[in-house]
């Protein structure tokens, strides 16, 4: 068994919540772990294509639609080619998020592992890039999504390909969700509870080493990072990130306007919720 759908990206997109979704559908099959990154990590694939088809040994005999969730699909290079030289005819599925709150999102999602030594601004100093390199920080190279959706398109069909917009499914989920149902072949009218559930939204633990270098990242460099992975532990607490300074949003989408240009072209359609 190997699959006929993936979900490719983008991280902090709203991936999480369609991967629940699909979970529910009783006409899908979708593995319990979500980013299997079999064509992502470079160790996973040298594993083969016997282990890839294990992650789907449960799937039901039944299932039209069978497939996994690995976010980082739309951003390395040399996955696409990848994926089209084992799954030629799959059908990708890519949820797309304003790049200037997916960059600040992703940012505050490593800072709350105590990842991040850099504000946010410094950030943008050292890795405001459109070229996604592997082991670099990606907060911005992400963003530029018309550049990895061309790359796809270069090996795969425009119809296999299906879009989906972030803040279309925090305004409308069913309608959204409907139309990823019936791109993949199954039932377009299934419901469920996960539909208006927020997921994988920003906790945080609770701990007084944990809140010192959350707000003191700049220390985290010169702490063992055993240190620093034992503050990441106890009980978890909703947290709000502080909001973007004025003059990084500004930066940002000066950046990001001509790819946001080109992807709406692209999509036929006007981003407007991703121009302020």
């Amino acid at each position: 068994m190997l699959p006929n759908f993936l979900i490719i990206g983008a991280q902090r997109s709203g991936t999480t919540s369609l991967f629940q979704v699909l979970r529910r559908h009783p006409q899908v099959f979708i593995p319990d772990v979500k980013e299997v990154n079999f064509f992502f990590h470079d160790n996973h694939y040298r594993r083969g294509v016997e282990y890839y088809q294990s992650v789907f040994a449960d799937a039901t005999p039944g299932a039209l639609a069978v497939g996994e969730a690995s976010p980082g699909y739309i951003c390395k290079p040399g996955v696409a080619g990848r994926i089209h030289e084992l799954l030629p005819s799959v059908k990708l599925v890519a949820v797309l998020r304003n790049p200037v709150d997916r960059a600040y999102s992703q940012y505050w999602d490593n800072r709350r592992f105590l990842a991040e030594p850099l504000s946010f601004e410094q950030a943008i100093d050292v890795a405001l890039t459109p070229e996604y390199r592997h082991g670099e920080r990606g907060y911005f190279s992400r963003g530029a999504y018309i550049n990895q959706i061309e790359s796809y398109l270069e090996l795969f069909k425009r119809e296999q390909m299906l879009v989906l917009i972030f803040e279309d499914l925090k305004k409308d989920p069913e309608a959204v969700f409907s139309r990823c149902f019936e791109f993949l072949g199954v039932d377009p009218a299934f419901r469920c509870p996960e539909m208006t559930k927020a997921s994988n939204s920003s906790m945080v633990w609770d701990n007084p080493v944990h809140s010192f270098f959350l707000r003191r990242n700049k220390y985290q460099k010169w702490v063992p990072k055993h240190w620093i992975k034992q503050a990441c532990r106890g009980p978890l607490v909703k947290r709000k990130y502080p909001p973007m300074s004025r003059e990084a949003r500004e930066r940002l989408l000066e950046f990001y306007r001509p790819y946001n240009q080109r992807l709406e072209a692209f999509l036929g359609r006007e981003l407007e919720r991703w121009k302020s």
